[in-house]
């Protein structure tokens, strides 16, 4: 009965009284009256008759007028956007000019016997910059396909700068203000009217706020995400139609311009990107990696429309590179001063890739120059989180394999780590194409290995870019995630060797794979004393519990296999005694013929020939020897095998359960 009464009431010497100033004893008695908790003598009736037993109870009224008053949280945020067909079909015939106008170009250097793939990339690139906008921002997710245009296209289409002309300064401080909730003047101490960065997705702005701190605020551009919506929509209506025509395989472009909608959008969603920069930081502070860090968010004061962050001072790794490809002393005695080493800095890159392959929740995406910066100290500062990727537990396996396998000089796992990456694998010619995809390999790890190979020969670069070559050639579909993941690798790699050309990416991850292991030791070592001091944590008794019941489940499982195997060992076992009879039958069948033909034949020698000294065992060789024989023997043999053969491939069927 106890069970059922519901908890016991907290000793009145443990409740917290309520004070005077924020509800009398009264109010507090008038409440639990209104919710129906209080007693009530009304609920007691004396009555004798029906008429009098008949009477109204209290009713319980809510303590809010109206829970629909009451505004709850947007658990199913969507950002979505929408374009009419309108909209879409004018989008479509700017595009369609746009590609004759690139058409008749190439036509033109056809003619005139000047085209080459270099040429057709720049016009293309060249088109896109024309077009500004949302076309700048297509062919920035283009050049990321490998897999799917030629790198002469996608190198060059690497090259778009997104500068767009910014939007009035009005509509930015409308964004701010409806985000923030409050006058521009409550939340900023000054803000620059005219932005720092103007691009096809958003305007940069620098303010300071009210506490002094300076700085950066991302505002997105006024219907930008209704003409990334309607120019994917026309892109699904041109590739539809391509398709309709047979120029492209039916549903080759699905997936296409899935990913395409997907990165357009996500780039967009600033809440996003504000979660992104922060799970970054917060991986990097956790693993106690002070020289590599991501800009701290305003989430007050940030929304869908608006990203307010830290402002990042120092150096861009585009100068720094500059200056050092340029070889300007002046520059490099200058970071020098700043104790910025470009030696440091290409190994902290690479041990910043390696951390976010195999130990932070997610990735940095584009981590190209333009948006690394560089503090005093060589101190690495990752910017624009708008693109980011996360690895699972099997990618990273086969990474580090990957990995692991070159240090080993093994080709052939290298090559089964890169297939795993993309599996499942479409129909094809597997062997062809694996070794095709060795030959790539090898060359890769002979430049490698070489002293006097060029300094883009030591990166994972060519290796990469061929890989998506031959999986562009055998028509092998990438996902998003793994292009992502084989861009940043570029991108570290490339940064990091451009700023010292002796780098290895390899011998970087060992040092990487030393350090890491010293983090996994002060874990387990800070765990151990944790539970010495403390004792063991009640959610260890969850893991007992859970190893229990998978002990228990993999002895059901082993009991079960063993009663019902997959594999009914008996039948296995008839299987073999009938290859191992036939075998005996053959042997004895031709055993037994041989001696009956050679008695034949000494028969025959001593009758017909008249030669007495003709024995058994010269008719025993000469027979052996005959190649009619021997044909007679691998025919016998044969048939024996493929009886043999249509045995062991029957099922396995339990013939003594029939009747």
């Amino acid at each position: 009965m106890d069970a059922l009464a519901g908890p016991k009431p907290r000793d009145d010497k443990k409740r917290r009284p309520f004070a005077s100033s924020e509800v009398s004893h009264a109010e507090v008695e008038a409440l639990l009256a209104q919710v129906g908790l209080a007693p009530d003598s009304r609920y007691v009736s004396t009555g004798s008759t029906a008429a009098e037993v008949l009477q109204p109870l209290h009713r319980r009224r809510a303590l809010v007028s109206s829970i629909t008053d009451v505004e709850g949280p947007p658990l199913m945020r969507r950002m979505k956007f929408s374009a009419g067909r309108a909209r879409a079909l004018q989008r479509l015939v700017t595009w369609l000019y746009a590609v004759v106008h690139l058409l008749a170009g190439n036509f033109t250097d056809t003619l005139l016997r000047r085209g080459s793939i270099e040429r057709r990339a720049v016009r293309l690139r060249q088109m896109f910059e024309r077009m500004g906008g949302t076309a700048v921002k297509i062919g920035q997710q283009m050049a990321i396909r490998i897999d799917l245009v030629p790198y002469a296209y996608a190198f060059e289409l690497s090259k778009l700068l997104d500068k767009v002309p910014p939007f009035p300064v009005g509509k930015a401080i409308e964004a701010i203000e409806r985000t923030t909730g409050r006058p521009l003047a409550e939340s900023f101490a000054s803000f620059d009217p005219t932005p720092i960065g103007s691009a096809s997705v958003a305007c940069v702005f620098q303010g300071v706020l009210r506490t002094g701190e300076r700085v950066a605020v991302k505002v997105r551009r006024p219907g930008i995400g209704v003409i990334f919506t309607a120019d994917c929509r026309a892109l699904d209506w041109a590739m539809n139609l391509l398709e309709r025509l047979t120029i492209l395989k039916p549903g080759f472009t699905r997936n296409l311009v899935t990913e395409f909608r997907n990165m357009l959008l996500e780039e967009l969603d600033f809440v996003k990107e504000a979660r992104y920069t922060e799970l970054f930081s917060r991986g990097l502070y956790k693993a106690k990696i002070h020289d590599t860090r991501a800009p701290r968010v305003h989430f007050d004061l940030s929304g869908e429309d608006v990203l307010v962050m830290e402002f990042i001072t120092g150096v861009f790794m585009t100068e720094i590179i500059a200056a050092v490809e340029q070889k300007d002393g002046r520059i490099l005695a200058l970071l020098d001063r700043l104790d910025i080493h470009p030696k440091r800095l290409a190994r902290l890159l690479l041990r910043t890739n390696h951390f976010s392959m195999f130990e932070n929740l997610l990735f940095h995406a584009d981590p190209h120059p333009a948006n690394i910066i560089v503090r005093p100290g060589g101190q690495l500062v990752l910017i624009d989180f708008g693109s980011c990727g996360t690895y699972t537990w099997k990618e990273r396996y086969i990474w580090r394999q990957l990995a692991h396998a070159h240090l080993r000089q093994d080709v052939a796992q290298m090559v089964q780590a890169a297939l795993a990456l993309i599996e499942p694998l479409p129909p094809i010619d597997i062997d062809e194409f694996t070794k095709r995809v060795e030959e790539v390999f090898w060359q890769d790890l002979l430049a490698f290995k070489s002293k006097h190979s060029e300094w883009w020969e030591r990166t994972s670069a060519r290796i990469w870019i061929s890989f998506l070559e031959l999986s562009r050639e055998y028509q092998i579909p990438m996902n998003l995630n793994m292009l992502r993941m084989i861009r940043s690798t570029l991108l570290y790699e490339t940064v990091a060797a451009r700023l010292w050309h002796r780098v290895s990416s390899y011998r970087e991850h060992d040092k990487y794979n030393r350090a890491a292991g010293k983090r996994a030791r002060k874990r387990l070592h800070r765990e151990m004393r944790r539970t010495l001091v403390k004792g063991v944590d009640e959610r260890t008794w969850l893991r007992v519990e859970q190893l229990r019941e998978m002990g228990n489940r993999a002895i059901y499982l082993m009991q079960r296999f063993v009663d019902a195997p997959a594999f009914r060992f008996p039948m296995l076992v008839g299987k073999a005694v009938y290859t191992i009879s036939q075998l005996v039958r053959a042997l004895l069948w031709l055993t037994c013929a041989t001696w009956a033909v050679g008695v034949v034949l000494v028969i025959y020698h001593w009758l017909y020939l008249n030669q007495p000294g003709y024995d058994i065992f010269a008719a025993l060789r000469e027979l052996v020897s005959n190649r009619l024989w021997q044909a007679y023997s691998g025919i016998t043999f044969f048939f024996m095998t493929r009886r043999v053969l249509f045995r062991m491939l029957e099922p396995e069927v339990d013939r003594s359960r029939r009747n």
